[in-house]
């Protein structure tokens, strides 16, 4: 059996699902701190289960967004500083007062991994001893051309580490945007939760630990899919966001079907998004107007209306996830799930374990695109694995290649990503022909 939990402020809800069948439905507990009740659920849970629970996810974006961000250094390297007002990269004003000092590195590259300029270490081990004596803890670095070559920005980690191995680091080449802004972003916004990150993944642990010692323990993230709680302190921001995927899944899970349609409704309206191979559809950037994006996979859910297409032929599921049930649903929709299942909560009890390989290669034609997609395929397929799912168990989801824009022949994107569940869940596994499609 396995358990999702959904964490916020000094509650703790939860819900345990034996293969795809909900057999504890949802409760909440309150306490005094999130750590009181977190300990209240998983020991109430033991006393019913007792050893009977394989896996704990958790849920935890809602605490990630209500904590306070952590004070951040961002490290910029490109060729030379911004030459105006104008091209200074603008964060959003929810990370932008986090930010306390700026410091920019002579270097960066171009597509094709190129040297655009030499790193300047020099100056930036100059600067180095007062970065250090700050009092910051939390470092994010971002390079020109990262995503094809990521040599100055480990170089600029390794610099800051060998001084000072208590900081905590995030580098924009493990967020794939093909814009420097949206990876600025995302590193300096991972970078600010690190702290919270880590707070949760030692309260999780401990809790767990004490009340189930043998249970593998996982938090939810942004593309429906789960991942060890130990990555939760290094890529706290791919969690930040997980209410969405997870009532996505959650819903095709209690309906049965790995391909299809899912529509949620709630307070605010009617929002859809489709399931395949099952698992969420998802983009790799979440988009804020005219904001910097977030450059972290997410499922895809936009907003229901009159003139949504219906298509006899793709399965349909309808969530009523209002609290108050007493009136119609909008556009004359019907449910098809019982009106008391908490659909997020479901979805990450049921969410497999993920991995994304994202990058850019330069091919010379056909043959050599095969090559190197196949390569990406077996890396993902690796990832999952190296994560905790049975080599026997993992499959993937979504294999695609990319041109890339303003006039880069022999250059393109691989994105590809890859599921799978451990040896102790095969009640979870759907068919290899629904889970192995290409979209």
């Amino acid at each position: 059996m396995r358990v999702g939990l959904r964490l916020q402020g000094t509650s703790c809800r939860s819900v345990v699902l034996d293969g795809r069948t909900v057999v504890s439905a949802a409760r909440e507990v309150h306490a005094g701190s999130l750590q009181e009740a977190l300990e209240l659920s998983l020991s109430g849970l033991r006393r019913e289960f007792k050893s009977g629970i394989s896996e704990i996810t958790a849920n935890v974006g809602r605490v990630l967004a209500e904590r306070k961000l952590d004070d951040v250094v961002a490290i910029r390297i490109s060729p030379r500083p911004p030459a105006d007002a104008f091209h200074m990269t603008v964060l959003p004003p929810i990370v932008e007062p986090a930010v306390t000092r700026t410091v920019h590195v002579r270097g960066g590259h171009d597509l094709r991994g190129r040297p655009l300029a030499r790193l300047g270490m020099e100056g930036f081990l100059a600067d180095l001893p007062g970065i250090l004596s700050g009092g910051v803890r939390n470092v994010a670095i971002t390079s020109v051309g990262s995503t094809s070559s990521r040599d100055h920005e480990t170089r600029i980690a390794d610099a800051i580490l060998s001084n000072d191995t208590d900081m905590r680091i995030s580098i924009s080449s493990d967020f794939y945007s093909s814009v420097f802004r949206d990876r600025d972003y995302t590193a300096i916004l991972n970078s600010a939760l690190m702290q919270t990150g880590e707070e949760l993944a030692v309260m999780l642990e401990e809790a767990g630990r004490r009340q189930f010692p043998a249970t593998l323990l996982s938090f939810a993230k942004n593309d429906g899919g789960r991942a060890p709680l130990s990555r939760l302190a290094l890529t706290p921001v791919h969690g930040l966001r997980a209410e969405s995927a997870m009532g996505i899944l959650g819903a095709a899970t209690l309906a049965r079907i790995p391909e299809g349609e899912v529509i949620l409704c709630m307070e605010d309206g009617a929002t859809v998004g489709h399931i395949h191979g099952g698992l969420p559809f998802a983009r790799s950037l979440i988009r804020q107007g005219f904001d910097a994006s977030l450059a972290s996979n997410a499922a895809i859910l936009e907003p229901y209306t009159a003139h949504h297409p219906v298509r006899a032929d793709i399965p349909s599921v309808i969530a009523d996830l209002r609290e108050r049930q007493d009136t119609a649903l909008p556009f004359g929709l019907v449910p098809t799930l019982p009106a008391a299942q908490d659909a997020a909560l479901v979805g990450s009890a049921a969410a497999p374990l993920t991995a994304w390989i994202d990058r850019l290669e330069t091919v010379s034609g056909r043959v050599d695109l095969k090559r190197v997609q196949n390569l990406a395929e077996d890396d993902a397929h690796s990832a999952a694995v190296q994560l905790g799912a049975s080599p026997g168990q993992t499959h993937i989801i979504e294999s695609n290649v990319y041109a890339m824009p303003y006039g880069n022949p022999g250059i393109v994107r691989i994105r590809v990503q890859a599921a799978g569940e451990t040896s102790a869940n095969e009640e979870h596994v759907l068919p290899t022909a629904a889970r192995g499609a290409t979209p």
